[in-house]
């Protein structure tokens, strides 16, 4: 009997969404949850959320209504956190030029002390 793999690729199968009002940050794996095999994976791994449209989350504590939920227009989705409310360099980076590129923060090495 083949055991079974509770490494799960998430970055290949899935989508950011954050949240209008308070910024939280879900990996949308909605898309995935559509197999049954594939949702009790990631259940085992992980607790499943379901977001409304408006911005409302659930735990789902049972993964059977996944597919009623799916067709209702929430999204499947993992916590993974805030937004910070603002950037606070540290101080080797304070007297360096940083430019921010799609959410990300890119400085010269050669600028870091």
């Amino acid at each position: 009997m083949k055991p079974v793999n509770t490494q799960i690729n998430l970055k290949m199968m899935s989508k950011i969404y954050i949240t209008k009002k308070d910024k939280f940050v879900w990996l949308d794996v909605t898309k995935r949850c559509k197999s049954s095999m594939t949702t009790l994976e990631l259940n085992q791994v992980h607790e499943l959320y379901a977001v409304n449209p408006d911005d409302v989350d659930y735990l789902i504590e049972d993964y059977d209504t996944i597919p009623t939920l799916i067709k209702q227009g929430y999204r499947i989705c993992i916590e993974v956190g805030h937004l910070p409310k603002e950037y606070k360099p540290t101080d080797c980076w304070k007297d360096t030029d940083k430019e921010l590129i799609n959410g990300y923060w890119y400085v010269k090495m050669a600028d870091i002390n």
